[in-house]
């Protein structure tokens, strides 16, 4: 049983260069927008930085709770400097190179397939086509950035299927995944985890946010990062302390390698289990703000000096005292993110920028 998964090098690339040159307030990126009513698609523009920090908050959280990442060696100068910043990550056997294109048969099919579930609109399948002529002709694509999310972006995850694995993609891929409405491949565990994270770390929002309004304005950051940000002094801390982490999530790595593997058998009752443990844990979140049947029972609960008062399950408090539901609570628990992404923005002198503004305004409504 293992938890690996495969992440794009330009996602390394963008984070490399992030870590190592810092922010770059004119740089513009840009989001695949898809129109479906207007049978049409268009580029939104948002700050380099919005995506290479998606990226990095992407990969800090797989160097925790992955057992190894996967990268193309066909691309890794883009990134893989001998005194890069993600040199650290290499040399402990976390990152790895991988020839992906040993079996390039096997590739042409499912890649094909992917980018056909991608042109869901006539101008994305014409552009498409046109990049697909010239490079045929010229070994150039007119839409070099369209061909770069697309067709590289079905590239991958056509990898992540012909070798099993979960993939990780880039933020501009990610988007356009979604605005396709394109599953990624064997994440399921991963996923599911997330969701119920992401889900109760929101009900703890909107409770706080009843109360007062200005709350619902405030930043929430995934919450690995938040962490790693906290223990960090420098850019420098970064990819170090995510690695130092590692020992501390060893168990949910483990849980999260066991669900993947009763999701990929299709066994019911397995599956079952692993889902129990996640209901477990959102309905103990639920007690504990708030959000339970107004006539449920109180209860009060002595273990040694640990004391604490619920309304709800006595039997399912307890369990999420220990092990893998502990874990994830104190995830679902972590802070927002605000002054985290402040701090975070200081290292490159960007507090309280332009485009630091425009940074915390995206992870404040994203």
């Amino acid at each position: 049983m293992s938890q690996t998964t495969i992440s794009d090098n330009w996602s390394l690339q963008d984070v490399s260069h992030l870590l190592s040159e810092g922010i770059d307030a004119r740089g513009i990126g840009q989001f695949i927008v898809v129109d479906k009513a207007a049978n049409s698609h268009d580029y939104k523009d948002v700050p380099q930085a919005v995506i290479a920090i998606e990226a990095l908050f992407d990969l800090l959280t797989d160097i925790v709770l992955r057992d190894e990442i996967r990268v193309d060696e066909a691309f890794i100068d883009a990134w893989a400097e001998a005194d890069g910043p993600l040199v650290v990550a290499v040399q402990q056997g976390i990152v790895k190179s991988f020839r992906f294109l040993g079996q390039p048969q096997e590739l042409v099919s499912p890649r094909n397939e992917f980018v056909e579930r991608m042109c869901v609109t006539a101008s994305l399948k014409k552009r498409h086509e046109e990049n697909v002529a010239e490079w045929e002709r010229n070994k150039t694509t007119p839409d070099r950035y369209l061909s770069q999310a697309l067709w590289g972006g079905a590239g991958m995850l056509a990898r992540a299927l012909v070798y099993q694995t979960s993939y990780t993609p880039h933020p501009v891929r990610k988007r356009l995944f979604q605005e396709s409405g394109i599953a990624l491949q064997n994440n399921g565990a991963m996923v599911r985890l997330n969701q119920t994270i992401k889900e109760k770390r929101a009900s703890i929002y909107s409770v706080r946010s009843d109360k007062d309004n200005l709350l619902s304005l405030q930043v929430r950051l995934p919450p690995l990062p938040v962490k790693i940000i906290q223990e960090s002094r420098s850019p420098n801390d970064l990819i170090k302390v995510a690695l130092q982490f590692r020992g501390e999530y060893t168990e949910l790595r483990g849980w999260l390698a066991e669900y993947q593997e009763s999701l990929d058998g299709g066994e019911f009752v397995d599956i079952q289990k692993y889902q129990r443990i996640l209901r477990s844990i959102s309905q103990y979140v639920d007690s504990r703000v708030g959000i339970v049947d107004s006539n449920a029972p109180s209860f009060t609960v002595g273990i040694d000096i640990l004391k604490f008062a619920f309304k709800g399950n006595p039997i399912n408090t307890l369990k999420n005292q220990y092990g893998v539901r502990s874990v994830i609570n104190k995830l679902v628990t972590t802070r927002s993110g605000d002054k985290e992404l402040e701090k975070f923005l200081g290292f490159f002198g960007h507090r309280s920028s332009a485009v630091g503004l425009k940074v915390l305004d995206h992870f404040a409504t994203s």
